[in-house]
């Protein structure tokens, strides 16, 4: 259980923020413990807290990023993250952000639709470099979650739609400036149940399969994020069941031999 120093609060102008740095701390230790898998890598999405002292903590812990702006980028770079570190997704990159983040060398794009496709290669190509890049799939997977923060049914707007990505795969593999990485998923926020995370590593089975069948191989599958905190007693559990959730994965989830999984 936390414990917070009320006095010293009573000294302080309101408002203002208390971050529990040993909690914090517990935390990165329980993910690196449970992770154990060297084809494992984990990002901290910095749109939960950008603060440059939080960052710097994480960074030295050897977490990678997870950002959706370009100010996200250069606060990661600003707090020591190398830009190999960075994966960039977000639905809304503009042409100065891609910009932005191939001359920092991010180390993949996570690549919403066809246009933004389009966008990142003719960017690439004017900079006379390679994108590496991720495509988001919509598995259209119930995760169990608020319905507002669902990301991963056919109908929510997010990512490429399955039967749209035989035509998406082969284009990207055509771009002279794109390198096809990976691809990526994010089925929503807030799961506090296993049964998701196992249906979406299903979902990627089968299309690895399928595609190995025709000659594709990716190197990294990045399965988002989404582990639910328990906000009806996070005293009890201010931790999250980070071996549970790697475990699903490790469990059901058919990696290839040199296969990175991001998370």
């Amino acid at each position: 259980m936390a414990r917070f120093p009320i006095d010293e609060f009573k000294e302080l102008a309101t408002p203002f923020y208390f971050y529990d740095l040993t909690l914090l701390d517990r935390t990165l230790a329980e993910i690196k413990r449970t992770s154990r898998d060297e084809r494992f890598r984990v990002h901290y999405a910095i749109k939960a807290n950008a603060n440059p002292g939080i960052l710097r903590r994480i960074q030295a812990s050897g977490l990678g990023v997870d950002a959706v702006s370009g100010g996200e980028i250069l606060a990661a770079i600003d707090a020591g993250f190398h830009g190999e570190q960075i994966v960039y997704a977000g639905v809304g990159k503009t042409d100065a952000e891609i910009r932005l983040a191939l001359n920092n060398g991010v180390g993949c794009f996570n690549v919403e639709s066809e246009p933004e496709l389009d966008i990142i290669d003719e960017i690439a190509s004017s900079l006379g470099v390679k994108a590496n890049i991720a495509l988001r799939i919509n598995p259209n997977i119930d995760a169990h979650t608020h319905e507002y923060i669902t990301t991963g049914l056919a109908e929510n707007k997010f990512g490429i739609n399955l039967d749209q990505l035989p035509y998406i795969i082969e284009k990207a593999l055509r771009l002279d400036h794109i390198n096809l990485s990976g691809l990526h998923f994010h089925i929503g926020s807030q799961i506090t149940e296993t049964e998701p995370f196992v249906m979406l590593c299903e979902t990627i089975n089968r299309i690895q399969d399928e595609w190995t069948g025709r000659g594709v191989e990716f190197k990294t599958i990045n399965v988002g994020g989404g582990l639910g905190i328990d906000y009806a007693d996070p005293d009890r559990h201010p931790i999250p069941d980070f071996e549970g959730y790697f475990k699903a994965f490790r469990n059901h989830l058919r990696l290839r031999p040199e296969q990175e999984l991001h998370f």
